[in-house]
């Protein structure tokens, strides 16, 4: 059951602010989502769409063939994640997974938020799917931009899932990030 499971977007909601977490997992509060992410999930078909038709990355991979699954679900008996697309190199048993974005790419590359999601989706599909994820994208969708970031080391994200099954464990209401506009931008504002 895939409530119980610690997910991608549990990863990100602990980096944007620890006590969504504890909201959700603890107290099981539902979790609305925002314009932004309504906007994202309205263009997720037309990507598809769009994409089937295209060579998203053509300049990665000129002479490689690569199967392409999108809305993957892969889950272990404490992880689960939907992976937006998932391309396939089968003669080098690699896949890189690409999420996209509604919105224009950050000046500074991406957020930390977003590498977190795809060392998530790494983890995953290295051990439901065997293959080796040296590295996954991010497509925005609003500049158009497409970037390419390593998946090698997953320490980050290790630490990381420590810190939300200790919260979930322990039901600590841990302290609330320290940036006032991820509170006026969450749905659980009035806890706070």
């Amino acid at each position: 059951m895939i409530k119980d499971k610690i997910t991608a977007a549990d990863i990100m909601n602990y980096e944007y602010c620890p006590r969504i977490v504890y909201f959700t997992k603890v107290l099981k509060l539902p979790q609305t989502k925002s314009a932004k992410q309504k906007k994202g999930l309205e263009k997720d078909f037309s990507f598809k769409k769009d994409s089937s038709r295209n060579k998203i990355l053509k300049n990665n991979f000129q002479n490689l063939i690569l199967k392409r699954k999108y809305n993957l679900s892969l889950e272990t008996e404490e992880f689960a994640t939907k992976i937006d697309c998932l391309f396939i190199n089968e003669q080098n048993k690699e896949a890189y997974p690409l999420q996209l974005k509604y919105g224009q790419k950050p000046k500074f590359g991406y957020y930390r938020t977003q590498k977190l999601q795809l060392l998530f989706e790494a983890m995953l599909i290295e051990k439901v799917l065997g293959y080796k994820v040296p590295y996954g994208y991010i497509k925005y969708i609003l500049s158009n931009d497409l970037i390419k970031i390593s998946l090698i080391n997953k320490e980050e994200l290790f630490q990381t899932i420590e810190k939300v099954k200790e919260i979930i464990k322990n039901e600590i209401y841990p302290k609330a990030t320290k940036y006032k506009k991820r509170i006026v931008d969450n749905c659980y504002r009035r806890f706070y």
